[in-house]
């Protein structure tokens, strides 16, 4: 006998949901309009009313819909983020996709050169100076994760993507990873960096920054960013 080896694990609840955002999807809402209620989801779905309502649950923790009294179920903006916040824990993570997440922060710090610079005001350079100056009086062994983040964190804010900030915040953890692993995986290229001159630091970007250096700056940034390309490209873990 033939047995059939294609099952699926999709459940009712999941069915309900992917046919709740299609409705949405095929009637174009948009933020703040009014769903059908849990009632007429069933009767429209043929699904029991307990399933509709386990997925508009998962659609609330998603942050696609929303309870509003006397208006029942409404359309909000989704924090697109959100369900990446809650998954990005390093050690759950293989080294393949820590690689990829570190790529795509390669990526965008060189790719913010443009913005960070048409952006740029006195005070932004205020503060970035405080921020150089206050790690150069800790030295690199004293830095905290948040102090490796604030200067970076910083550029994002100039940059002014508020969904680059957003994706900042949540890059804690791959900070985290990264200091805990410094010994094995990125000091050996920063030495040699150091040893060779090659070597980048915060200050040096600061210079070029306040020199209104746009391309100095973007290829120092990803001269700074090299013990990360290392990581990706030479490592073998």
């Amino acid at each position: 006998m033939i047995m059939n080896t294609s099952l699926t694990t999709t459940t009712l609840a999941d069915q309900a949901e992917e046919k709740i955002i299609e409705y949405i999807k095929k009637n174009e809402l948009v933020p703040g309009n009014t769903l059908p209620n849990e009632m007429q989801f069933s009767e429209m779905l043929g699904i029991s009313r307990s399933v509709v309502r386990e997925a508009m649950s998962r659609l609330r923790m998603l942050g696609l819909i929303q309870s509003r009294t006397k208006r029942g179920m409404v359309i909000t903006e989704p924090p697109l983020l959100n369900g990446f916040k809650k998954v990005l824990v390093p050690n759950l993570l293989s080294m393949d996709t820590l690689k990829e997440i570190i790529g795509m922060r390669i990526s965008l710090e060189i790719g913010l050169a443009d913005f960070l610079f048409a952006n740029l005001q006195q005070n932004d350079l205020d503060e970035l100076e405080q921020i150089v100056s206050r790690q150069q009086v800790l030295g690199i062994k004293n830095l905290s994760i948040e102090d490796e983040m604030q200067f970076h964190t910083k550029i994002y804010e100039i940059a002014g993507n508020d969904f680059i900030l957003q994706l900042d915040t949540i890059m804690h953890p791959i900070f985290e990873f990264v200091k805990q692993n410094y010994k094995n995986y990125f000091l050996p290229v920063n030495k040699k960096l150091a040893e060779t001159g090659e070597r980048v630091t915060h200050p040096d970007l600061f210079f070029l920054i306040k020199s209104r250096d746009k391309e100095g700056y973007r290829k120092s940034i990803k001269q700074h960013l090299k013990p990360y390309w290392e990581f990706i490209y030479n490592f073998d873990l």
